[in-house]
């Protein structure tokens, strides 16, 4: 989900439901730590010495030596040992005049009121910021990831379609095999059931058609040497042969 739907959604609940401006000004008390909210009552919330709000979930209380002593904390944030007071109305006055809405109309030393107030809107503004962001990569990792496996998808049925064809590929090669060895089978059948005197008879016509072939091949060499011969022959030139008379000079 996007911020800009996040925040339509916001605006569309703020038009919805009427805004409870009591628990709109006490927003600001929150967890440190956490952010849990004060208004919310999920977690006791403590406010430490050192002027952080810190809820019992995340600060563990370190007892004194003997009952009478009062807890202490060490402060998640700055890592402080403090004591801490339980936020709500049994709070000593000047430590509830801290959480006041509207101090300057009570005429508060607003001053002090107003930078411990705003102090803790600006630690809340931040974290604010911080989900923004985190929301804003939330929103490119989801993108991304669906990018991924759009892309794991398409490459599947690429397989699958691969596979389909290598498949019907393979059907085909085992039914060639298939008929071959059906038809070597038909062969080997006929040639059981062929009697002696047809398999003799093969034979001879074998041989005949051997022997004529061997008979043609010679006759073309005899004929094929003989006008060699003639042109050898004619090809030198010899004394001419009288017949003798002798006679002595």
């Amino acid at each position: 989900m996007k911020l800009e739907s996040i925040n339509v959604n916001m605006e569309k609940d703020k038009e919805n439901k009427p805004v409870d401006m009591d628990r709109a000004m006490r927003m600001w008390i929150h967890c440190n730590c956490c952010f849990v909210h004060f208004v919310d009552r999920e977690n006791t919330l403590l406010l430490l010495a050192c002027n952080h709000f810190i809820c019992n979930k995340c600060v563990t209380a370190k007892l004194g030596r003997t009952p009478a002593d009062a807890a202490t904390y060490t402060c998640p944030i700055c890592k402080r040992l403090v004591r801490a007071r339980v936020v709500n109305n049994a709070l000593p006055r000047n430590i509830k005049d801290l959480l006041h809405p509207s101090p300057w109309n009570d005429g508060l030393q607003h001053e002090q009121i107003d930078n411990f107030q705003k102090a803790h809107q600006k630690s809340l503004e931040q974290q604010i910021v911080r989900k923004e962001r985190e929301v804003i990569k939330l929103d490119k990792d989801l993108e991304l990831a669906q990018k991924i496996i759009r892309k794991h998808y398409f490459d599947h049925q690429q397989l699958r379609m691969e596979r389909k064809q290598l498949e019907f590929q393979v059907q085909k090669v085992q039914r060639q095999a298939q008929l071959r060895k059906e038809e070597a089978k038909q062969r080997i059948i006929r040639q059981r059931t062929t009697s002696p005197n047809d398999r003799l008879a093969a034979s001879r016509r074998t041989t005949t058609r051997t022997n004529n072939s061997m008979q043609q091949i010679k006759r073309k060499r005899s004929e094929s040497v003989e006008p060699e011969k003639h042109q050898e022959s004619n090809g030198i030139t010899s004394f001419v042969h009288y017949n003798d008379h002798s006679f002595e000079l």
